[in-house]
């Protein structure tokens, strides 16, 4: 089963955190969400709007444009269980 677009996008925005060997509690301050949102994010549960993600990207010190690249492991990723959205599909983040 291929990723989808939350779940590729979670990948890149792991990848980049880890490179960076930075915590989620710390990227999420950066950022000004909630550590249990940049985890929906990076777990490709959450669906973050376009201002979270210029947020994500400076606190990355990439653009925006890079956030979308494929990550690394995504390319070459052994299939993955499809998660169960909530029926919302909303997001609950919050930025400062």
């Amino acid at each position: 089963m291929r990723l989808n677009h939350c779940q590729r996008f979670g990948k890149r925005v792991k990848e980049l955190r880890v490179e960076r060997e930075i915590t989620q509690e710390q990227l999420s301050e950066r950022v000004g969400v909630f550590r249990t949102y940049m985890s929906r994010i990076e777990t490709g549960v959450a669906n973050p709007t376009l201002t979270v993600i210029h947020a994500l990207a400076d606190a990355l010190e990439v653009s925006a444009a890079a956030l979308l690249e494929t990550p690394i492991r995504a390319k070459a990723s052994a299939p993955t269980k499809e998660k169960v959205r909530s029926p919302s599909g909303g997001s609950r983040g919050r930025v400062k």
